[in-house]
């Protein structure tokens, strides 16, 4: 199994661009529904019960690959347990932290420079060259991120230019992650890989989320529980499943685009949750967002990611 752009068919090629898509969606579902959390429970004990639901779901079917897990490299550990620490414990922090400085869709907005980041950090750290095709894509994709910043309300006031920082920060740790997934994806199933990411993630929280639960106030209402396993089961297990399945087969610059697929899911969320208004230029940006991801799916040229062998 390695990097199989240059081979996938048409039909094989969308099933993977959507996979993607379906994957970001469901992470920028977790902007909103962080907001809920971050502003009424402890940062660490929440991101502690948010990863211990996802390891809770992911227990039966990593025990179905424990002979898997068993055969890790030193390598493959490494690189798994950078994934954990920078896709999901920094991420989570630096999100959290953020959310509580500004609104949502604020929030959701800011991720939309992630298609450029993660396209400059695949150039950057995997020597990928992308494609004329997919730097169009990811242009577009960046521009819907940028129309949507300036219909929305992001003056910098009140602390929201650290929030913008933080959640800034957030996606960067996530661009660092696909890195680290592509590093190990010709070599470790998508199930092994989200398996062993949260577990090290789980116990690099612990030790925060002891500390940080002498704040904990009354228990979590069923609101929030039911947010806490919403968290955990769908924006994490079934998120990171279905990217960590599909992003080695694709250039960073293609799987950036369709990272911009999180912002447009966070704005619209944002909206329909939390009542946060929803201009038409939001609207005019989404779908911006998905044009970038059908240019940078049509096979303009062939998606040769150059990602040398790292051992």
């Amino acid at each position: 199994m390695g990097e199989r752009g240059d081979d996938m068919g048409t039909y094989e090629r969308w099933a993977v661009i959507g996979q993607l898509v379906l994957a970001m969606a469901l992470g920028g579902s977790s902007v909103p529904v962080g907001k809920t959390l971050a502003v009424t429970l402890p940062l660490f004990p929440t991101i502690f019960a948010t990863l211990l639901a996802a390891w809770l779901v992911m227990l039966p079917l990593a025990w179905g690959r424990r002979g898997e897990i068993r055969a890790l490299t030193r390598r493959e550990w490494v690189y798994l347990f950078l994934q954990g620490v920078c896709g999901i414990v920094l991420f989570r922090i630096f999100l959290f932290l953020g959310l509580r400085h500004m609104g949502a869709a604020q929030a959701g907005i800011i991720t939309g420079t992630t298609p450029a980041v993660l396209t400059i950090l695949s150039l950057c750290m995997l020597k990928e060259r992308p494609t004329p095709g997919a730097l169009a894509g990811v242009a577009c994709a960046v521009a819907g991120g940028v129309i949507l910043a300036v219909s929305g309300d992001l003056a910098l006031k009140d602390g929201s230019l650290l929030g913008g920082v933080l959640v800034f920060s957030a996606v960067v740790s996530e661009g660092l992650f696909t890195v680290w997934r592509k590093r190990v994806a010709s070599t470790v199933s998508a199930t092994v890989n989200t398996a062993i990411l949260i577990s090290c993630a789980l116990v690099t929280v612990l030790p925060l989320a002891l500390w940080d639960i002498r704040s904990m106030s009354p228990a979590p209402s069923s609101m929030e529980l039911a947010a806490i396993l919403y968290y955990g089961a769908v924006a994490t297990v079934l998120a990171y499943l279905l990217w960590t399945g599909a992003v080695g087969k694709v250039s960073g610059a293609t799987a950036g685009a369709t990272c911009a697929a999180m912002p447009a899911a966070a704005v619209l969320l944002a909206a329909l949750l939390l009542g946060e208004p929803l201009r038409a230029e939001q609207l005019f940006g989404c779908c911006a967002v998905i044009l970038g991801i059908v240019l940078t799916a049509l096979p303009w040229r062939r998606d040769r990611t150059r990602s040398p062998a790292v051992r």
